[in-house]
């Protein structure tokens, strides 16, 4: 797994670390090339990329965003509760798909906001 942060503005925090991320996809034996970026703002979202003529296999793209610092563990708890179970339950269900699937030869959007 690639992962890059920026640095956070003070009093901001992130909710999510990339070792978390990380185990989640390894426990769940999802094998893709994961791309995470944390930084600061609002965006948490997933993207899957099928394989295209310049890139010749799939990827998923996290995009992690900041929360304020006092609602750090809060939005830490939900993430490793919640919200990562179900990115790896979304990615895991697009892998098990047959690889000309019109799901899996598509790029699909996650909006990790929801949950």
């Amino acid at each position: 797994m690639n992962s890059e942060t920026a640095k956070l503005p003070r009093e901001q925090s992130y909710p999510l670390k990339p070792s978390i991320l990380e185990a989640a996809l390894k426990t769940a034996r999802v094998s893709i090339d994961t791309h995470l970026v944390r930084r600061p703002g609002k965006i948490f979202s997933a993207d899957f990329w099928p394989p295209n003529p310049n890139v010749p296999y799939e990827r998923l793209y996290v995009r992690i965003g900041s929360v304020p610092a006092e609602q750090a563990q809060a939005a830490r708890d939900r993430f490793e509760r919640a919200v990562v179970p179900a990115l790896v339950a979304w990615i895991g269900n697009i892998l098990a798909l047959d690889p000309q699937s019109p799901i899996r030869r598509e790029k699909q959007h996650l909006s990790l906001n929801e949950f």
